[in-house]
């Protein structure tokens, strides 16, 4: 019999799902994506390194509490799934974290301490407590920096919007002013203002944002 004969009736080809269709979707990865490259904040890695003592204290070796202990908050449980994945592949602890991908510094450090204590013995959950405060600390400090910061921000803000707005004033209301951008050497003039003004933006931001 051919194939035609032996296909049921009615039965329909399904359609490949149109995903610019489902815009829902499209910005549902992109919002997984970004959430990944997001680097794990101080908090969120403490919070994991409490649980992971938890654990510890409540009776579970260091390969299961790595194993079963996900952690709440997204972009720590995201960094953290190549480990966890690694371990149920029964590799070493060691092996299991190195393969997590850009980990960011809060991160780093609890893994360094993690491997280490595999490696060597001694109380994990101790040595994990120790780095829960250590990156509390971080988090309260960086905190801190940013309520000093604060006044420089604001005055990195006046400085950007006032010349913008001003520009655009003049343009609107003055004839003569509207005319220079249209000269070579006014429209050089206002670009090399536009980019020291850019430029002056950006530094400042560089000198009053700290590591969070």
């Amino acid at each position: 019999a051919s194939g035609a004969s032996l296909r049921p009736t009615g039965s329909r080809t399904p359609t490949p799902v149109d995903r610019s269709s489902r815009p829902d979707i499209g910005i549902l990865e992109r919002v997984v994506r970004r959430r990944r490259r997001q680097p794990a904040g101080a908090r969120a890695v403490a919070a994991w390194c409490d649980a992971l003592s938890r654990a510890l204290r409540g009776g579970s070796t260091l390969r299961q509490a790595l194993s079963t202990t996900v952690p709440d908050d997204g972009t720590v449980a995201g960094r953290t799934a190549p480990l966890r994945l690694g371990l149920d592949r029964a590799r070493t602890v060691a092996d299991a974290a190195a393969q997590v991908v850009d980990p960011g510094r809060h991160l780093q450090l609890a893994l360094a301490v993690i491997v280490a204590t595999s490696e060597v013995g001694g109380s994990a959950a101790a040595a994990i407590d120790r780095v829960a405060g250590t990156l509390r600390q971080r988090a309260v400090d960086h905190d801190e920096r940013r309520v000093q910061a604060a006044q420089a921000r604001l005055s990195a803000h006046v400085m950007t919007a006032v010349p913008l707005l001003m520009l655009g004033l003049l343009v609107a209301t003055d004839d003569e002013v509207r005319a220079v951008p249209s000269t070579p050497l006014g429209a050089a003039c206002v670009a090399t203002g536009l980019v020291l003004n850019a430029s002056g933006w950006f530094w400042m931001r560089h000198i009053v944002r700290g590591r969070p």
